[in-house]
């Protein structure tokens, strides 16, 4: 295939979940007053309301900014806009450093705004599907150019380890969103098919979050509009398939098959069964777009709520709820011990979780798993 026909087939590709982002984001900020809310038949288990308090909050002045790395001491925020600017913060939200990334070994850049940057010190990482391209740095150094093959076009990348990282990427010989893993040595882009299950189209049912759990050294695959995320080892082979509270199976997606232009079309609006999601030590967490059987409409409108699973056996572990901050939702978090931060439009919120022990909260887990 030609160079100009598979830069094509991506861009068509990444046009698909830049829809799907924008519906996610604009269904996460828009008033829940505004919105259809879907009571699923499924219970879940709050812990006290006192468990999650807010600690600090940083006006940042824009609402381009996303967490994009944690260390013991310091949140790293990048910016969608400008990507090569990162804004360093210390833990108490009270000392900020801005700071010009500097790009070298790249002559241009088509769509320079689809750059990713994920910091995991000592190194950052900036990833770029159209380019193709991934780019290494030393923090404190700031300097970063490319440093691997970047052979194949992708929608999502994370970092494995500093030479290895998990891809999502479109496969015309499946005609589906596919995961792969691509590493600094031969054979440098090994596709791994059939982890994603796709539901008739291969682009809407099996978008989802793609995260890498250091702790448990694994990769997490989580579906945005079904029940069900993934767990796999290094190399991306499957480990277990676990289900979430919701018991919607099949996505809730309306698309129509358009031949003419080979790509389909959503027809109505989905329902985003988790909006956003991020893992930390044994832990998923999932912000869920659900509301549950036994929870109040009013309390869901007024809060964010998170739900906790356990990535060992896959168990359901307990709920609790992150308050609207100035009335707006969230647009990602990140959990580092029992610390949370979350951007809440153009702030970012510091919470305390007080247990992650649910024996703590005398509740007992619920399985949610499917074995292999």
């Amino acid at each position: 295939m030609k160079k100009a026909d598979k830069i094509s087939l991506f861009l068509l590709g990444l046009c698909t979940i830049g829809i799907l982002s924008l519906l996610a984001g604009l269904y996460a900020h828009s008033p829940l007053a505004n919105q259809k809310i879907y009571r699923g038949s499924f219970e879940r288990k709050f812990v006290p309301d006192n468990t999650v308090s807010l600690n600090r909050v940083l006006n940042l002045g824009v609402n381009s900014y996303y967490i994009s790395g944690l260390s013991n001491d310091t949140i790293y925020l990048s910016n969608y806009t400008v990507p090569q600017h990162l804004l360093r913060v210390d833990k108490a939200l009270k000392d900020t450093q801005h700071i010009r990334i500097k790009i070298t070994g790249l002559d241009s850049v088509v769509r320079p705004r689809q750059f990713r940057t994920q910091v995991e010190p000592p190194y950052f990482y900036m990833m770029h599907g159209i380019a193709p391209a991934i780019l290494r740095g030393k923090v404190n150094h700031w300097e970063a150019r490319r440093f691997m093959a970047d052979s194949a076009y992708y929608t999502d990348a994370v970092p494995i380890d500093t030479t290895s990282f998990a891809l999502r990427y479109y496969s015309k010989s499946q005609d589906s969103y596919e995961l792969a893993l691509e590493t600094g040595e031969a054979p440098y882009f090994q596709p791994n098919y059939g982890i994603l299950e796709k539901q008739g189209e291969g682009y809407f049912s099996v978008d989802g979050m793609l995260h890498f759990n250091k702790a448990l050294q694994q990769v997490v695959y989580l579906y945005r509009y079904r029940n069900e995320f993934m767990v796999m080892d290094k190399r991306l082979n499957l480990l277990h398939r676990y289900h979430t509270l919701d018991t919607i199976s099949r996505a809730r997606i309306a698309s129509k098959e358009i031949k003419s232009e080979n790509s389909f079309t959503l027809t109505s609006p989905p329902a985003a069964t988790q909006r956003f999601s991020t893992v930390s030590g044994n832990y998923l967490y999932i912000n869920s777009g659900l509301l549950a059987r036994n929870e109040e409409e009013e309390q869901f409108k007024k809060n964010v709520v998170i739900d906790v699973y356990e990535l060992s056996n896959g168990e359901y572990k307990y709920s609790f709820y992150l308050p609207r901050y100035k009335g707006e939702g969230i647009s990602g978090f990140k959990v580092f011990g029992n610390r949370l931060f979350a951007i809440h439009d153009q702030h970012l919120v510091a919470y305390t979780i007080e247990s992650h022990d649910p024996i703590a909260f005398y509740r007992i887990s619920i399985p949610c798993h499917r074995t292999l």
